[in-house]
């Protein structure tokens, strides 16, 4: 539709919200944020801040057929938004996330923590023509949610992983992808 998506995080407490906001006010010390622009680029169609009382970051974003925004990206929040989650608890220090708001940003249609007892984070997010959902990132946990893997073990430090969500939030594929070093 020619709109601009675009993610990232804020410590602002004044970041520009608009009023049908997902939410309006920053939660923690760092909130990720997402914000949709009209085709020309002048007005905002929305924007909101997506976070807890830790600090969050987005690092990726996609935009679906019907105007809704996948978001990707870390968490160090227990209490960070979820909705119809895959994984409905922090898994450890910090957990990557994967989230979709709806085409005007004032609600959440999915969000779930991915992650294990070590360090995770989203840093890539795709959509295939099915609207499946490919998050991409980095990983030193050793109980990483793994599924239909590949690689089913941390080949040791820190490891890439690869999970598709299917169009539904269901989990198809969660592996890691990495050597000994």
């Amino acid at each position: 539709g020619g709109n601009a998506y675009v993610a990232g995080w804020t410590y602002s407490p004044n970041f520009p919200v608009t009023s049908s906001a997902l939410q309006r006010t920053l939660a923690g010390g760092r909130d990720a944020f997402v914000a949709k622009l009209n085709p020309s680029g002048n007005a905002l169609v929305y924007s909101t801040y997506l976070g807890g009382s830790g600090h969050d970051s987005a690092n990726a974003i996609a935009a679906g057929a019907s105007g809704e925004a996948y978001v990707a990206g870390d968490t160090y929040s227990a209490d960070f938004p979820l909705a119809s989650a895959f994984q409905t608890t922090h898994g450890g220090r910090q957990d990557a996330f994967v989230a979709k708001l709806n085409a005007n940003g004032s609600a959440l249609m999915r969000s779930t923590f991915l992650g294990g007892a070590g360090d995770d984070r989203a840093a890539a997010l795709a959509l295939d023509a099915s609207a499946n959902v490919y998050a991409a990132g980095g990983t030193t946990s050793t109980n990483f949610p793994a599924y239909q893997a590949l690689q089913p073990a941390n080949g040791g430090g820190q490891d890439a992983f690869v999970t598709k969500f299917s169009s539904g939030g269901g989990l198809v594929y969660s592996t890691y992808l990495g050597g000994s070093g």
